[in-house]
């Protein structure tokens, strides 16, 4: 399967969790941009912060060849050369830059990824200072999934850019992502087909 294809997969898989997670309107609001409600107003009673790195961070992050990055419950943390910031979903994303720069420098890390699930910031050293390479948006793909799950049909986004995603934030020097993919679209009904 290709690369494109296995994130659409997990995109569909992390929609479903939101869904059981909060409702299947709340969700479907929460990826179109609006607030992410309280603890108090999910299903389960999990943390905003905390939905969105199991749900929307660490699916993406394996998949990307991080599996270490996690132990636990934590989830901001580091590899070796790579730093982890995360914020909940839709919420400001600079400051999760900033802290993830901060990492970088404490730890002499050359690489850092800062993230609300949904927008991914990398960062890498430069010379001497650590600057921000790369910012993508995966929205647009959330939305899609979205609509392919609540309509049955959407407008299907050029793939180009989850392929870019996929070479730009991938872990250097690991096996291929397929191969240590976790996900499998036939598990899930189907979800994450390609119109």
């Amino acid at each position: 399967m290709r690369p494109e294809s296995e994130i659409r997969c997990i995109m569909a898989y992390s929609l479903k969790q939101l869904d059981r997670s909060m409702g299947i309107y709340t969700a479907g609001r929460i990826v179109s941009g609006n607030r992410v409600p309280s603890y108090k107003d999910a299903y389960d009673r999990e943390d905003p912060l905390r939905l969105t790195q199991r749900v929307m961070v660490r699916p993406l992050m394996i998949y990307l060849g991080y599996r270490d990055i996690f132990s636990q419950e934590v989830f901001d943390g580091r590899v070796p050369g790579v730093a982890l910031a995360t914020v909940m979903m839709n919420s400001d994303l600079p400051a999760a830059a900033s802290r993830v720069l901060c990492a970088m420098n404490a730890d002499d890390a050359p690489r850092g990824i800062a993230t609300d699930g949904f927008r991914w910031v990398l960062a890498e050293k430069m010379g001497n200072a650590n600057r921000v390479r790369r910012i993508v948006d995966l929205r647009p793909y959330y939305i899609e999934m979205l609509e392919l799950d609540r309509f049955r049909s959407a407008y299907i986004n050029d793939s180009r850019i989850l392929r870019e995603y996929t070479e730009i934030f991938g872990r250097k020097g690991q096996e291929s992502y397929t191969d240590q993919h976790v996900f499998r679209c036939s598990e899930y009904n189907g979800a994450g087909k390609e119109g």
